[in-house]
């Protein structure tokens, strides 16, 4: 068993040297952030130590996990997921990697991790349908890879996408105040002050509209897409659903946005 950051900071090198179907390397333009000593999993998605200090992981979404005594209830499938993520890192010292935002407002560390046998925790964990592809404004390491495994799980029905009704069109009756990926073509873009809002429908006082604000928009010109060109372009955006007169979904960043195809 490896017992230095060192040392698993090395395994990146031996991962991509080896690749297997089991072993995704992670990203290499993440930056090395120091390690984790796991303690218990609180939930699919998130880790604590024995020092009481926490660990998100970056760029998943996993079923949130509620307490008996909590205003709401647990998701589906979520103690399976964090009995999943328990499973495969339970007492174990994992190297962190970085990017952008990697801290939370209540100051829990955000990072993606490798484990002791050298696999990258955020891929393992969307294959197995434990936890969904949903990235923070900045991050967008990796996602390719990640969306990749997605596919599989939904293609599978595996794990939560056999528990959670998550998917929708965009013309589809969208129930607000819960986690929705919606799919469907862009009828019309338009920048209204600094906020630019993708309309899927006629009437956009009524229909489904995303809203880009100022800070996604400098965020999606850095990976040079232009919000303002996808007209009549399919794609699908993942988020909270909100009410606006219709059904409302903001982005923070381009991590959320996948463009399907082209008219």
């Amino acid at each position: 068993m490896v017992k230095t950051f060192a040392a698993l900071v090395s395994l990146v090198a031996a991962v991509l040297a080896q690749p297997s179907a089991h072993a995704v390397p992670i990203p290499l333009s993440l930056k090395a952030c120091g390690q984790f000593t796991v303690a218990e999993a609180v939930s699919g998605d998130e880790l604590v130590a024995a020092d009481g200090s926490h660990l998100v992981l970056s760029a998943i979404k996993a079923p949130e996990v509620w307490q008996a005594t909590d205003q709401y209830r647990s998701w589906p499938h979520a103690e399976k997921s964090r009995a999943i993520l328990d499973e495969l890192v339970s007492g174990q010292k994992l190297a962190l990697f970085c990017e952008a935002e990697d801290q939370t407002l209540v100051g829990k560390k955000i990072a993606h991790a490798l484990v002791e046998n050298g696999h990258w925790l955020q891929h393992q964990l969307v294959i197995r349908g434990a936890a969904m592809v949903l990235p923070r404004a900045g991050h967008v390491a990796g996602l390719d890879s990640l969306r990749a495994a997605e596919a599989i799980a939904r293609t599978n029905k595996t794990g939560l996408w056999s528990a959670m009704d998550l998917e929708r069109n965009a013309v589809d009756d969208i129930r607000t105040g819960r986690l929705v990926i919606v799919s469907g073509r862009v009828q019309n873009a338009a920048k209204v002050g600094n906020r630019i809002f993708l309309n899927f429908g006629e009437n956009w006082r009524t229909d489904f509209t995303v809203e880009i604000p100022t800070r996604a928009i400098r965020l999606f010109k850095k990976l040079d897409i232009d919000p303002l060109e996808l007209t009549q372009k399919q794609v699908e955006v993942r988020g909270w659903v909100t009410w606006r007169g219709g059904p409302f979904m903001r982005l923070e960043g381009p991590g959320q946005l996948v463009i399907l195809s082209n008219p």
